[in-house]
Formats: structure tokens, sequence, C-alpha cells
């Protein structure tokens, strides 16, 4: 065999098991209008990532839907140069639009069946909405690498497949610029498992936002066909 082949061949696996992993879990407390803190049972949603290096992007189009007037997900983590592709699988008009400085965007409107597709090669936080429905919104969350992870219900995460050494790592679970982003630093042993509690502060609940032409959105009745 050929001494360069079977040198790659051994050193694959020794390379994918020197890699390792972060796991731990989010904790939220909401803070309400009175000023108290309370912590939510619900921990769901949270984008959990490590930065410090690049990964190539996935082949695969990330994929946002429109049902019932909703975003789904509402949260969709992506890495930068990766594109979303977003569908309208309602029965009335939409819209897909961003303001965020990370990449702006307008789909202009979408009949029911349509899709629009964006590139994004920037990271950042990228607030999602509808120029049509004023309560339609999401957030993407573009990272610079795969090691990232949303969590579930009890705030707990993993990220696999993490290079050896220091890194930091940050939680995001927000609407828009000045929600909270939490942050720690983690150290991962070659084939090791590293831990880590992140602390999110929710003081915000309000999603309200304007116009993809910067103004407050005009009132009007449902409709299924007709033009703005």
């Amino acid at each position: 065999m050929n001494p360069l082949l079977l040198a790659l061949l051994v050193a694959a696996p020794v390379a994918h098991a020197q890699s390792g992993r972060v796991q731990g879990e989010v904790v939220i407390t909401v803070v309400g209008p009175d000023g108290k803190a309370i912590a939510k049972e619900d921990r769901s949603g949270v984008v959990v990532y490590l930065t410090g290096y690049t990964d190539p992007p996935p082949t695969e189009v990330a994929r946002m839907s429109q049902r019932d007037k909703t975003f789904f997900p509402s949260v969709l983590p992506i890495v930068a140069g990766q594109s979303v592709e977003f569908s309208n699988k309602d029965v009335v008009l939409h819209n897909v639009f961003s303001r965020s400085v990370a990449r702006r965007f307008d789909a202009g409107k979408n009949r029911p069946g349509e899709t629009y597709v964006v590139t994004f090669n920037k990271t950042g936080i990228i607030d999602v909405y509808c120029d049509i429905h004023e309560q339609m919104v999401a957030t993407l969350v573009v990272v610079p690498n795969r090691a990232y992870a949303v969590t579930d219900k009890a705030g707990r995460f993993e990220l696999k497949g993490v290079p050896p050494g220091r890194h930091p790592l940050f939680a995001v679970h927000r609407r828009d610029e000045k929600s909270d982003i939490a942050r720690a630093e983690v150290v991962v042993e070659p084939g090791g498992a590293a831990r880590a509690t992140l602390q999110l502060t929710e003081t915000r609940a309000d999603d309200t936002h304007l116009d993809k032409h910067g103004k407050k959105y005009t009132p009007r009745a449902d409709y299924a066909g007709k033009e703005r």
C-alpha cells in the first residue's frame, strides 16, 4: 500500500479520537416589571456555540418555513457561508426581511408554496421578520464553526467534535440587539469532555419592531392574495 495513503488512513481515526466535546446547561432568569427575578422552567431554544476557529459550512441548505403566521423554527443556528431556504407553507401572502447589520435582505411578497434562498457569509445575529404580519419573528445565529447546539427544555446542550484547546463559549437567546448574551470559557482536553453552565437574564419579552422601511406597521385586515 502507498505509504502516504496508509498514513492518512491511520491518522484519520486518531485525529477524530483527539477531538472532545462540551456539555452543560443554560440557566435562564426572567426579570419582571417589578424587578423581581424568577428562574425560567422552559429553557429550550438557546443557541450555544464556540468561537476561536472556523469550519467550512455544510453543503446542505438550512430551512425555515412560515406556517400559521409563524416562523418554524423560531431560532435557527447556521455556519457562516451556509444558505437558508425560507418557504411559505401558509395559505396567505408572506414576506421575509431583515434589517440586521450582519445581513440585510428582502424577499418581497411570497405566495403560498414559493421559496426564497439567502446565503449568510458573515457571523452575527440576524433578526428575521415578515413585512405583512408584525407578529412573525425569528432569529438566525450565524456561527463560525460546527460546534453549536440548541438547548432542550431543561437547558441542556452538547457540542461535539471540538478541537482540543481553550475556547470562548457563548449562549444566545434573543429577538433583538438589546437582549442578553452569556459568555464563558472552556478548556477541552484531547478526547475529553468539558462542562460549563451559562447564565442568561431575560429582561425583555417585547417583539415590537419596525417594518422593512423602518416605519411602524400599518394596521390592516388580513388577506390571502391582494397586493398591498
